[in-house]
């Protein structure tokens, strides 16, 4: 056992070598945020966002110093510093603001989908949800969730490890409402 833990250890070591290099480039963006956070696999939650004028909407987990708030929609500029691993030329976003233009209240009945738990390749099964029907259900750990009727069906197709995704509103103190169940 000890020597397959020392081999892995060395393989790691070599692996990694000090002259990979990595491209590193700034660019400055503008973003739409939506009014809600989304599920995301490997951060929990994300923004929903879209940018530059984009109609393709993508999931930011971290924007740098921006303070978001569920129920509104902002326009934002922001620094987007890309790192590219010139050996993979694999890269990662990140985002820091710059400034925020607007924030517009969306109306008050809005509904928004969230996935809740799915399958994954090379993941599994997945479930953003925790909790139960009694103690009552918080998605990602940050966001609350009143499930209302649902709970009971919300637990059933959890258990049964089914594909879900909630319909919701905005409940008070960040919280969702759920309205349906997919």
């Amino acid at each position: 056992m000890k020597k397959l833990l020392f081999l892995c250890l060395v393989g790691f070591l070599l692996s990694c070598s000090s002259d990979d290099k990595s491209t590193v480039t700034e660019v400055e963006v503008n973003l739409s945020i939506d009014h809600f956070k989304t599920t995301s696999l490997l951060h929990g939650t994300a923004f929903v966002v879209s940018e530059n004028g984009a109609e393709k909407q993508m999931a930011i987990p971290f924007i740098t110093s921006f303070d978001f708030q569920p129920g509104f929609r902002y326009q934002a500029s922001a620094t987007r510093r890309t790192i590219v691993n010139d050996g993979t030329s694999k890269g990662v976003d990140t985002y820091h603001l710059i400034s925020v233009q607007s924030q517009d209240t969306i109306a008050p009945n809005t509904t928004f989908r969230v996935p809740l738990a799915q399958f994954v390749n090379g993941f599994g099964y997945v479930k953003w949800v925790v909790g139960n029907a009694d103690t009552g259900y918080v998605l990602s750990n940050e966001i609350p969730i009143d499930c209302q009727q649902f709970c009971g069906e919300l637990e059933s197709m959890l258990v049964i490890e089914d594909n879900v995704t909630g319909e919701f509103e905005h409940g008070p103190n960040g919280s969702y409402i759920l309205r349906a169940l997919f």
